[in-house]
């Protein structure tokens, strides 16, 4: 720490950020504290001969810098009026501000930034500053016209949908809402005509419009040249914005590792820098480093300034600056300097996930590739080529080990293969940027060369695209790890800083290697002090997944064994089985289900199985028997067995899984008196683990209720009903409910949806037959543990 003096100021000056969550000190100790420095500073003389100054100065300097550090933090948090936070989903709203940011265009919206003065409807009004994110959903025609009429700073009026953004609903989920506010957004405006924006003054603000104009005009370029796949991937290498590449891709990119990449930062600065030192080798450093550093900036504003992007920028001008100056240009100082230089200017970015890894990648390079380089001078290596890799190797493998308890505890997953695709991916990259960045330079004066270069990018960045596929998707390219908390990061850089101390200590390889192996198995017996598993074995676990206006319901039974009782729904705009089931299904490291359950053919219950299907995550289907009236059934069964997805389908009959039994409720009389609704003929089963029960019972109405009720009598009585239809009054008849008598009711149904889902009617009957009731809707997902004796609910 003698080496780095910075970073003990820069981790002071963060400690005292992170302590402005509990407590605020205010601007009088700030300043206390600073006429004690000058008076210790006035009479050093006097204190000098006791011996007291250094030690004094020493306390106070670091009081001031922890002060400063908590002052500045309360005071740039970023809060809303509560009363704001609550609204949700509200039509035929209008607001008027000014537009801050404009997105690039994608191929199905546009996407721009309002800072509002007012935004009103029938059910609120505010006349408060609040930023707002608008969302343009049109023809491509009208897209572009608006595309090509707004610009930064015109003042509009807009009127549409107004939302929240989608919270963190289910375990393992994105909080899309909190990241909004953490970019200061309160919130979204769904538009969906081009006539509900009114311009109401066309003064566009100079220099954000500049920009703009140059990103549009880059991207124009871009995809003039290249093939839609690689100018997706070129925008968001050059431009910063990903929202082209589509959801796949995205997750290839993670389970590969190389996820960072997408992320315009550090690597990519780093080629930038590489261009302009090749540009401006023959003139002198000054002047070299100067055009280097304009260099910079102009390729930060290009790119919208993301805090990608300036973090990496600010970092790279701090090392030139202090190479200039002579001073060291130590990397841990440097990235120390530029880390305060960046939470003095915006001190949220100390919880930005970005800043988080970002700022760890360069300080593990900084701080533990020196060892590493020393092992391999050690090794006397002598071939050049191998040489490099293995330098690249260690850098590659600090960068990640000390982004690791961050990968974790964001991502949920370990990446076996992260070296050797890094080793593969991270070159091209530098060579797809190199080959776009000729591309573009060559088009504004030989264009029919530019089309030669663009060609070799597309060749180019197909082929590694393919090879990202190939290895996100292997069985074994990632690990998920769910249960990785704060504890666990503390005690894995506690470990890691107890190595690094320890290891020069060790003179042998067995030493080394035993110092190495007992480190591992410590951090890994202390980091399960807090682990605790969601769906522990030998208990029966049952999660009402909130899938919106749907159902689903995943079942891990006390063997380990797991059901999914429908999958929700699947829509050109968002799959369920997708972008909810999947993931979650990843986060719980459920590998695949054994048993998947369509209680009936609706899309809303049956649509989201279809990428489970593909995605492997399935063994077999039960099922209503065939209904050859209907196409979707007979489409869906053929699906399955193309997939060689075996097929049940549902009859009287009991099955034991581990301790636990399946009652499935059926009877031949029901094709007789049941209606052409699908609903009618859905799966009826019990599920009974020791003396905890819980009754399944798809969509069926009235009719079927009765049916049932009459047949089985008190053997329905369950401790759990789901619900029948969403909450409908078409369903949860007085005598149903009489036999069943639930003590928990469950109902999946989408917030303030479209058929007004549960109906305040079935809500008031389920009260009066004394059953607390839980709903996606406002619950989100719930989650029930059944130990054989009592049922649990579990906060997730």
């Amino acid at each position: 720490m003698r080496d780095y003096p910075f970073i003990k100021v820069a981790i002071v000056f963060v400690l005292g950020m992170i302590a402005s969550e509990y407590f605020q000190i205010g601007i009088l100790p700030v300043v206390i504290v600073f006429l004690l420095i000058i008076l210790f500073f006035v009479f050093r003389n006097q204190l000098r001969n006791r011996g007291y100054y250094s030690t004094a100065i020493l306390i106070f300097t670091s009081l001031l810098i922890f002060a400063i550090g908590n002052l500045i933090a309360s005071n740039s948090r970023i809060t809303f009026n509560p009363a704001l936070t609550e609204i949700n989903k509200v039509k035929n709203t209008t607001a008027y501000g000014q537009i801050t940011k404009i997105d690039l265009i994608k191929s199905d919206q546009l996407i721009f930034y309002l800072a509002v003065d007012s935004i009103y409807s029938d059910e609120f009004l505010i006349k408060e500053q609040i930023n707002i994110l608008c969302k343009v959903k049109d023809s491509w025609k009208s897209l572009l016209s608006l595309y090509s009429e707004l610009k930064p700073g015109n003042e509009l009026k807009v009127e549409g949908y107004y939302h929240k953004g989608k919270e963190k609903r289910n375990p393992g989920e994105f909080d899309y809402n909190a990241y909004l506010h953490s970019k200061d957004i309160l919130g979204i405006i769904n538009i969906n005509d081009d006539s509900e924006i009114t311009i109401l003054n066309s003064n566009a603000n100079y220099f954000k419009n500049l920009i703009f104009q140059v990103r549009v005009s880059i991207d124009d370029r871009i995809k003039e040249y290249n093939s839609a796949e690689t100018a997706s991937l070129l925008r968001g290498l050059l431009l910063a914005d990903r929202g082209e590449i589509n959801y796949e891709t995205k997750t290839d990119f993670i389970n590969a590792g190389v996820v960072h990449v997408l992320a315009v930062s550090g690597l990519h600065v780093g080629y930038i820098i590489v261009i302009f030192l090749f540009l401006f080798g023959r003139f002198n450093i000054y002047l070299k480093s100067i055009l280097t550093m304009i260099g910079l900036i102009l390729f930060m504003l290009v790119t919208g300034i993301p805090p990608s992007v300036f973090r990496a920028t600010v970092m790279a001008i701090v090392i030139i600056i202090a190479y200039l100056s002579n001073r060291s240009t130590n990397l841990i100082n440097s990235i120390s300097i530029a880390a305060v230089i960046i939470l003095l200017m915006n001190p949220n970015e100390l919880y930005n996930p970005g800043f988080q890894l970002s700022f760890a990648a360069v300080l593990a390079i900084g701080i533990i590739l020196p060892y590493l380089n020393k092992l391999i001078s050690e090794w006397n290596v002598q071939n050049k080529i191998l040489k490099y890799i293995l330098v690249f190797c260690a850098v590659s493998f600090s960068a990640q080990i000390g982004t690791l308890p961050f990968t974790l505890l964001y991502f949920n997953k370990f990446s076996v293969i992260a070296l050797f695709t890094n080793l593969i991916v991270i070159p091209s990259i530098g060579i797809i940027i190199g080959a776009a960045i000729i591309t573009l330079s060559t088009s504004l004066f030989l264009p029919g060369v530019a089309v030669y270069f663009a060609a070799f990018t597309d060749i180019f960045s197909s082929l590694i695209l393919s090879v990202i596929k190939f290895s996100g998707n292997l069985s074994f390219s990632y690990l998920s790890i769910t249960d990785f908390s704060i504890i666990d990061l503390l005690i894995f850089y506690l470990m890691l800083s107890a190595l690094l101390i320890l290891l020069p200590r060790f003179n042998s390889i067995k030493s080394r290697l035993i110092l190495l192996i007992l480190v591992t198995a410590n951090t890994f017996i202390y980091s399960t002090i807090d682990d605790t598993s969601l769906l522990p074995d030998n208990e029966l676990s049952v999660l009402m997944i909130d899938v919106d206006q749907g159902d689903s319901f995943l079942i891990k039974f006390p063997n380990g064994k797991t059901a999914l009782v429908d999958a929700g729904n699947a829509t050109g705009s968002f799959d369920n089985g997708e972008r909810v089931i999947i993931p979650l299904l990843n986060y719980l490291d459920i590998k695949k289900i054994d048993y998947g359950i369509v209680s009936h053919i609706d899309s809303d219950h049956y649509g989201g199985f279809v990428s489970l299907i593909l995605a492997g995550k399935i063994d077999k289907i039960l099922k209503p028997a065939i209904d050859s009236t209907l196409s979707k059934d007979k489409k869906f069964e053929l699906f399955a067995h193309e997939q060689n997805i075996p097929i049940e389908y549902f009859s009287e009959r009991k099955s034991e899984i581990g301790n636990a039994v399946i009652y499935f409720l059926w009877d031949e009389k029901l094709e007789s008196i049941s209606s052409n609704s699908t609903n009618d003929k859905s799966g009826f089963f019990k599920l009974v683990y020791g003396n905890t029960s819980f009754l399944f019972t798809g969509d069926i109405e009235k009719r079927i209720e009765k049916f049932y009720s009459l047949k089985y009598r008190n053997f329905i009585d369950s401790d759990v009903l789901k619900v029948a239809h969403h909450g409908s009054k078409t369903s949860s008849s007085e005598l149903f409910l009489e036999y069943v008598t639930p003590e928990i009711s469950l109902i999946s149904a989408g917030f303030k949806n479209k058929f007004r889902h549960p109906t305040k009617e079935i809500l008031e009957r389920l009260k009066e037959s004394g059953s607390s009731i839980y709903r996606t809707d406002m619950d989100k997902a719930v989650l029930l543990r059944s130990n054989g004796r009592d049922i649990e609910i579990v906060n997730w």
